[in-house]
């Protein structure tokens, strides 16, 4: 593990970031020789993937690593199923491609979506349908006194968009494990994939992650071309007794086990952001949720166009969207 004196930091928003230190963390060992550096130096110790769901300031105080553990590899196998053990390093949607074209299902309809698997059940990423936490076996995590242990699914305590990781930072993620099915696993009933598929529920993974790229790539932006971190809010979550209400006011409301979500991207463009910029930040003309930098080069300019956009949706709706990236300082 070497330590870099203000290490650039890559990020999907194309700002100009470094760390006070920075590190690649190939191994666990790295992690917990970083982590030991800052308590040593009485700095903040964070560890990002790929730079895909954060907004770093200029100069990042203390120690950020960036996970780079690898590994694949089956850890049981049957007739019907198997478990698959993938390095935090591991980049998501490749994850995804190998798995599809072995024929596994579990995580097709979670392709291109961008970042590291350490980074997956953080957020508890989820897309057409299908949400992490219904493949997680466990997860490893190196904890705050460097030891490594795995945690099952039901102490990750997965939500909508959420985990205890959230609350947990001390808990490096390492690898996490799936659990994948080899037939008969297929979800298409969301509404973009059954009406790409017209009915014909016989697809393969590798059938059903082509579409999610297609449906995707025709909604959301290339972070490569325009800049941006994929949804910049999350889905609001209202209890049973504002469902008629916003109902009421022609709203989507999708129920759910405990309560309802509305869409964060229709709020969005009632209060009219598809159409507005401010300074070189817009929100995306097919998908509001997402802002998108056209030039500007500090988080500082990101961070007041959300704060513009999510005081006209308390102002109109009573709603207080949340952010999803995390804000690196």
């Amino acid at each position: 593990m070497n330590l870099i004196k203000n290490m650039s930091l890559a990020n999907t928003l194309g700002l100009a970031s470094s760390a006070q230190f920075g590190c690649i963390l190939r191994y666990s060992e790295d992690v917990v020789a970083a982590r030991a550096f800052a308590e040593a130096e009485g700095l903040p110790f964070r560890v990002i993937g790929a730079g895909s769901n954060i907004v770093p300031m200029p100069q990042v105080r203390g120690v950020v690593g960036v996970m780079a553990i690898k590994a694949l590899h089956i850890v049981d196998e049957g007739d019907m199923g198997l478990q698959l053990e993938v390095g935090a390093g591991h980049n998501w949607h490749e994850l995804v491609l190998y798995c599809a074209e072995q024929g596994w299902f579990g995580i097709e309809n979670l392709a291109l979506i961008p970042g590291s698997v350490g980074a997956a059940p953080v957020q508890n990423i989820g897309a057409y349908g299908v949400e992490l936490a219904e493949v997680v076996a466990s997860v490893q995590v190196l904890d705050g006194r460097g030891g490594l242990r795995w945690l099952s699914a039901e102490e990750c305590d997965f939500g909508y968009r959420s985990s205890r990781f959230q609350q947990c930072p001390e808990d490096i993620i390492t690898a996490i494990r799936l659990n994948l099915t080899k037939a008969g696993h297929i979800k298409i009933d969301y509404p973009d994939l059954a009406r790409y598929f017209q009915g014909h529920a016989d697809v393969t993974p590798k059938q059903i992650a082509a579409a999610v790229i297609d449906i995707r790539s025709a909604k959301l932006p290339d972070p490569s071309v325009n800049p941006n971190v994929g949804s910049f809010f999350k889905n609001p979550i209202i209890d049973n007794a504002q469902i008629a209400h916003f109902e009421g006011l022609d709203l989507s409301v999708f129920r759910t086990g405990v309560g309802a979500k509305l869409s964060a991207a229709q709020l969005i463009d009632r209060c009219g952001w598809k159409e507005k910029q401010t300074g070189q930040v817009r929100c995306w003309v097919k998908q509001p949720l997402v802002l998108v930098n056209h030039g500007a080069t500090q988080a500082a300019h990101i961070l007041e166009f959300a704060s513009d956009v999510r005081a006209s949706v308390a102002d109109a709706f009573a709603i207080e969207l949340e952010i999803e990236p995390s804000v690196l300082a």
